[in-house]
Parts: C-alpha cells; structure tokens; sequence
C-alpha cells in the first residue's frame, strides 16, 4: 500500500501551481513587480482549471462542505437578475467561482501530512510577509483583501494560532525559529494597526489556546509574556484606545451598531435577502433617522449583518450549516488517539490551531465586512483536506492491523 507522506509525480507541477496560487493572490507580487500586465493570478487560476477538469476534479473533491460551498455560489448567481445593483451581485459570485479552483485543488492534493505542512509552511511565510508589509506601511496592506489595517489584523489572527502551537510543537531549531519569528512579527503588526476588531480576535484566539493547549502552563506563560511585551512597547496610547472597545454609546462602535440595526431592518422587509454586496446599494433606504445624511456604498461592518441581509433565509443556512460540519470535523481530528504517532499528534495540534483559527476570524470578522473574502472558504478547504488525510491515515493502520492478523505476523 503506497505510504501516505509520498507524492504522486503526477499532481507535484499541480499543487505547485496550488502554492503559487496562494503567492499571487495573498502575497500580490504583481502589486510592487512590474508583471501585473501578464494577468498572473488569472493565468494561476486557469492553470488550475485546467489541471481541475483534465482530472475530473470536481468529482474527486466532493463533500459536504464542498456542496455548500457550491450551494452559496449558487446562491448569490440567483440574486443577479433580481437585485437593485446587478453589477455588484454578478462580482460576488464572479469572485466566489474565482475561489474555487483553488478550493477544489487543496481538496484533492492536500492529501498527506508532508503536503499538508507544505502548503501551512507557504501560509506563514505569506503571513509574516503580509505582517512585515504592514509594519512598514502604518498598519496597511497592500489592497485586496488587506484595504486597511482591520484587514490586516483579521487576517494575521487566523495564523497567529499556527504559529504559537507550532511553536510549541516542532523540536527542529530552524522550525522553531520560523515559528517564532511569524508569532513576533504577527503580534506586531496586529499592534500596529491599532484594529479594535483585531484586538477582540487577538484576545480570542489566546482563551481558545489556552483552554485546549495540551501544555497549558507554557501556553499561559507564553501568552503572559507576548501580553506583557504588548503593555510595555506599545505605549498607553495603544492601552487606552483598545480599553473602548467595550464602548458602544459613541463613535464608531455606535455608528456600526446603527448600521447593524438597519441591517435587520432590511432582513425583516427582504427575508430572501437583497442579493450579494447590495447593502451598501439599499442602505439609505433603511438608513431612517439613525444617520444624520444620505449614506449610500456603507457597508454593514460585520459578516453576519451583511450575510443575514444580502442573502436572507437560504443564505444563513447554507453559512451555518457550513460552519457546523467544518467545526465537527475539527472536534473529529482534535479526539483522534495519538498513540505517540508524529503524524496523529501533528493533525491533533492542527486541529487545536484551527478552531483558535476560526475564532479569532469569527471574533474579528463581527466588525468587518468581510463575508466574500476568500479567508473562510480556504480554511474550509484546508479543513476538509486534513480530515481526508487522518481517513487515509486511519485506513491504512487499519489494512496493516489487518494483513498482520491474517499473517499471523506481529
């Protein structure tokens, strides 16, 4: 039986245009290069398709989460005819269909532990790339998905988990080193950024940490130590502007609650929603006397008011029951037996690391619009990849205990 660390010949120039991927649509290359004429995320994607339909990809990839992923897509295309910016409900689902070449592609090769390290290695190395851009740009990122420093600071919490187990984790120097370096430069520019959202991420994904870390002590020493850098270098103005966040009678947080309010207001007269990024479009409609001027193109500051609104009923469904399956199939791979097995207890960690993950997006993402970025739905992919991988591990172990049985051997 073929081992499940080996890579098949056949599929390493795909997943290696997989990574690339990744490379060309978090890191931009094209942003400061001068290749952004040659279209490379478009060429990357297309490479995909191909790889995707000469494979019988989408076949090979089939899940539950996958199908409503598909449903969602699906979703938002049905809005495009009917909502009041129909140009607006066509670039939702355009990006969401941009998504899932990528999707389907980590599905199918992000099939052994040695990948799965591959392409988490390749997510860091961005992250710490993203992070160091922002420190040296006042919070900012590049544009895209990283408009502004809240952007960034979501972002950065969904890998700052991997870092710090990791961290933990690998004996290797270099290893930890890596591992070290990301949690450092992460935190930093979360600082930077002076994101309150981020904040309340930051502070989520340290309680998820600590409650499920298997070395609870190191973990609460650590966290005690990066909270005390944190007090010591990033000064009282920092302090005292992350101690509003639990302001909600002035600014911004006020201003969002009302947006929020008007969110619902739209949900209640529109149950089957609006169609996709057409709440900016509605809002002044729903605006009512909360807002002293006409507010047309402002968003509702939070996924779930701009989910619940733009695609109602169905939509918070299908987002839910996506949600659901993700976090069993997480809590499956977390309740795996390691029986001192590396591999088992590297999924273990990843398993911890991924719902710390989802928290800290989830905590951030309640302040931000961030409902069709493509962070959620490739953590989705990356979590139906490992829990396909302790599947293969686990029938594998299971065919040896077996042929060991009828052998007679030991």
């Amino acid at each position: 039986m073929q081992d499940i660390n080996s890579i098949s010949y056949k599929t390493n120039t795909w997943f290696f245009f997989s990574l690339l991927y990744l490379v060309v649509d978090y890191g931009r290359p094209q942003d400061i290069l001068p290749i952004a004429v040659l279209r490379p995320a478009m060429v990357v994607i297309l490479v995909l398709l191909y790889y995707l339909v000469t494979n019988n990809g989408i076949s090979r990839s089939n899940s539950k989460q996958t199908k409503l992923i598909w449903y969602f897509v699906i979703l938002t295309a049905m809005y495009i005819p009917f909502a009041v910016n129909n140009y607006w409900a066509l670039q939702t689902t355009r990006n969401m269909l941009t998504y899932m070449p990528f999707i389907l592609s980590t599905i199918i090769l992000v099939n052994s532990v040695k990948r799965l390290k591959k392409i988490i290695t390749v997510y860091i190395a961005l992250m710490i790339y993203i992070a160091l851009y922002s420190i040296s740009h006042d919070g900012m990122g590049s544009g895209n998905y990283f408009l502004d420093e809240n952007d960034v600071a979501l972002y950065l919490n969904i890998w700052l988990p991997f870092c710090f187990l990791f961290f933990i984790y690998e004996k290797g120097k270099y290893a930890k080193l890596f591992y070290a370096i990301g949690l450092i430069v992460g935190l930093a520019a979360i600082v930077i950024s002076f994101s309150r959202g981020g904040f309340v991420g930051l502070l989520g994904v340290a309680a998820v940490i600590w409650y499920y870390s298997p070395k609870k002590l190191l973990s609460l020493l650590i966290i005690l130590i990066a909270g005390s850098l944190i007090y010591i270098l990033a000064g009282e103005k920092y302090i005292n502007e992350m101690s509003t966040v639990t302001d909600t009678n002035e600014g911004t947080a006020q201003t969002r609650i009302k947006s929020w309010e008007s969110a619902w207001d739209m949900f209640i007269d529109n149950p089957l929603g609006v169609g996709g990024n057409n709440f900016q479009t509605r809002f002044p409609d729903y605006q009512s006397d909360r807002f002293e001027r006409g507010m047309a193109g402002r968003v509702a500051h939070s996924l779930w008011f701009t989910l619940i609104p733009e695609l109602g009923i169905f939509g918070i469904l299908i987002y839910f029951s996506l949600l659901y399956y993700n976090f069993r199939d997480i809590f499956y791979l977390k309740n795996i037996k390691i029986n001192d097995k590396p591999d088992l207890h590297y999924l273990h960690i990843l398993s911890i690391a991924l719902i710390a993950a989802l928290a800290g997006f989830f905590a951030s993402a309640s302040f931000l619009s961030v409902l069709y970025y493509p962070h959620y739905w490739y953590l989705t992919a990356l979590i139906i990849a490992t829990k396909n991988i302790s599947h293969l591990y686990m029938n594998q172990k299971t065919h040896i205990a077996s042929t060991n049985s009828f052998t007679g051997q030991q």
